[in-house]
């Protein structure tokens, strides 16, 4: 359990090495920049141009992944994510980064064809839209567009409402009495309306349009000259075209699809290109050196330095932080805690005063998850699975990954352990198929300690006892930390007066819950053995718990205010103090019962999904039934409750165990490096 000793980093070098040192610092990723305060006689250079035409080119680059995405989508197995990033040397990436010129060539013009397909696409669409509105007309055989002879004219149009010739005609004969001279050809017609065409003479064509727009009658789209018929099968080639078209650039960017390879390379390079303009930015110079000032990790300073001094020419001075400094946390823990550590860093890294709380809260943070979760078999599955993965993977998962897997396979072992101790074997799987389909009244996987279902109370106790320790741990951890601090007084003062106190008041606590007496039935040997045990104890410790209640109050009284300067002060902060021990610790304590409440839910739901298994009557169905259910509801089970078992672990870590001696704040350890997403280089920390 600790932070890695850092070091500052100061060097100068002649100006015409920054880039090469940039490269160095950013592949070797083991140094975190800042902006020097006093820059007197420095300059910062600015790279906008090179910045945007880099993002530009970025931007491309990712819109031509998208397009091979769209177009040639990449089908990723389950086992992708365990899968590690391309690694990468020096020399492969700048041979690599010889082609990125063609490779950005090669975005653009992905880009241009995704481009003509969209407008291929929309011209589909706009050309069936004007052949769905020519549809209606597809029987008339003159020109769309309302023309005329010498004598007579004819209009196109049609009426929202269904009509016949006849209805037409007459209401035509009503409004223009006076014009006997009219034709109407009813083109198509249903319950949404009416196309027609209108002839008649073309002296009379304007008032028999205003009649017919009296009735409805809008004119149809004046296209073209020609006849629906023509016009849709000119809407239709159209079409035809534009489809075609597609196809040929769909089979164009399939060809290019094996070169997905190159772009993945060219988005990761110019991000790097353009990381490292950002911070060639916050780096001063003058004319002909260059400044930079930084932190790195104590275990790395040497090698670093080495390297900047006998091959980039650079003056590196390595040296320790002063106390004022801000100095980055990195965390470093062994195969175990390892895992934890992101744990940590969701709530906060330690601060200059704190020692890392990773290693003091694995053992508990592994107990209490499987606690939670509480099921054998749920417990089987995830370290079989975390297990394998790590047999075949280990050498090639990434740290985060690696990680993960190592922490989830630690928590299946201990969800087995509380399994057995529980006798959860998915639910009570064993016992309903040896009663439902072996027609044996047994349990051939009975609890090793006790049943979490019915002998609640009992656990009860349990759970509170492994949260006093967890909570004392904490207090342990409380007077290290004052101790490693230099305050040894307070390490004693916060500490013994805390364990007397709570240890006094503690068996008056367990009585509320204690039904003493023998154990009961069909409890393991185990079980009763702690039972009996338990028993003993809290029989030994009636007789004194009151003095050491007293000697701990009265420690407690005396100690808690001596902070203050009054004898006042210190009187009323002692008995603040014991108020906030006594109301404090019995709602942590109480916190714990989740243990029980997590395990209790996880093995009741498991064993509602085997009785709803077997509630089929007829023999045949209800194995099928059984299996069905037992696979879709233990797998949902599971999923449920190992992110409960996740979130409630993490809550007791922050609220009850970091409270007691941890106060955070600390900043990460953010180096320069290369931020990609295809490859990588060697991880050196």
């Amino acid at each position: 359990m600790a932070k890695l000793k850092m070091m500052t980093l100061e060097l100068v070098a002649p100006r015409s090495n920054k880039s090469a040192i940039l490269d160095y610092l950013q592949q070797k990723g083991v140094v975190e920049p800042e902006i020097p305060a006093d820059t007197d006689g420095l300059t910062f250079v600015q790279f906008a141009e090179e910045q945007n035409e880099t993002r530009e080119e970025l931007a491309a680059v990712k819109k031509a992944l998208e397009t091979l995405d769209r177009f040639a989508p990449v089908k990723k197995p389950l086992t992708a994510m365990l899968e590690p990033r391309v690694t990468l040397t020096a020399e492969s990436y700048a041979e690599k980064a010889a082609k990125l010129p063609d490779t950005v060539s090669l975005s653009r013009r992905l880009a241009d064809m995704e481009k003509e397909a969209e407008d291929c696409k929309a011209e589909i669409v706009r050309q069936t839209t004007l052949r769905a509105r020519m549809l209606p007309w597809q029987k008339a055989d003159i020109p769309v567009l309302s023309g005329h002879t010498a004598g007579t004219a004819y209009l196109l149009g049609d009426f929202r409402l269904q009509r016949t010739r006849e209805e037409l005609l007459t209401a035509l004969a009503e409004a223009l009495p006076d014009n006997n001279r009219i034709e109407i050809e009813i083109v198509s017609s249903d319950e949404d309306g009416a196309c027609v065409v209108v002839f008649c003479m073309r002296d009379e064509a304007d008032r028999v349009e205003d009649a017919l727009r009296a009735l409805g009658f809008s004119r149809a789209p004046e296209c073209a000259a020609q006849t629906p018929a023509e016009y849709i099968a000119d809407r239709d080639s159209e079409i035809r075209t534009n489809e075609k078209r597609i196809e040929e650039i769909s089979a164009e960017i399939l060809s290019l699809a094996e070169r997905r390879q190159e772009l993945e390379f060219a988005a990761d390079a110019l991000a790097i290109r353009s990381d490292k303009l950002a911070a060639s930015e916050k780096i001063p110079e003058t004319q002909r050196i260059f400044y930079l000032k930084g932190y790195l990790p104590a275990r790395a300073a040497k090698r670093v330095q080495t390297h900047l001094e006998e091959a980039c020419g650079a003056a590196a001075i390595i040296a320790e932080p002063s106390p004022d400094e801000d100095v980055p946390v990195l965390l470093s823990n062994g195969f175990f805690s390892a895992p934890l550590q992101n744990i940590t860093g969701m709530y906060s890294l330690p601060g200059n005063a704190d020692i890392d709380p990773t290693g003091p809260m694995t053992f508990f943070y592994y107990l209490f998850f499987g606690m939670m979760l509480s099921d054998a078999g749920y417990g089987l599955i995830i370290a079989l699975a975390t297990g394998l993965v790590w047999l075949l993977k280990r050498d090639t998962l990434e740290t985060k990954m690696k990680n993960n897997v190592k922490m989830y396979f630690f928590c299946g072992l201990s969800t087995v352990f509380w399994g057995a101790m529980y006798g959860s074997w998915f639910g009570d799987a064993p016992a309903v198929i040896a009663r439902e389909f072996l027609h044996k009244d047994i349990n051939p996987l009975p609890p090793v300690w006790t049943d979490a279902v019915t002998d609640t109370m009992n656990v009860l106790i349990m759970c509170f006892i492994l949260g006093l320790a967890h909570l004392f741990w904490g207090v342990l951890m409380k007077g290290w930390t004052d101790i490693k601090n230099g305050h040894k007084l307070d390490a004693v003062f916060d500490t013994i007066p805390t364990f007397l106190t709570v240890v006094g008041i503690a068996p008056v606590f367990f009585g509320l819950f204690w039904q003493g007496g023998e154990p009961p039935a069909g409890y393991s040997k185990l079980g009763t053995v702690l039972f009996r045990i338990f028993g003993a104890v809290h029989t030994a410790l009636d007789g004194v718990y009151v003095y050491i209640l007293i000697a701990g109050v009265a420690l407690v009284i005396l100690t808690a205010g001596r902070g203050s300067k009054s004898i006042a002060g210190k009187l009323g902060g002692g008995l603040y103090g014991v108020y906030n021990l006594f109301s404090g610790y019995l709602g942590d304590v109480l916190s714990y019962a989740r243990l029980l409440a997590l395990g209790m839910a996880t093995g009741v739901i498991g064993q509602v999904m085997n009785m709803l298994g077997t509630l089929p009557k007829n023999p045949v169905i209800k194995p099928v039934s059984f299996l069905l259910v037992f696979v879709a509801g233990h797998a949902a089970n599971l999923a449920i409750n190992i992110i409960g078992a996740y979130v409630h672990t993490n809550r007791l870590q922050y609220v009850e165990f970091f409270s007691k001696f941890y106060e955070g704040g600390g900043r990460a350890f953010v180096p320069f490096e290369t931020n990609t997403k295809y490859y990588r280089f060697k991880e050196e920390l």
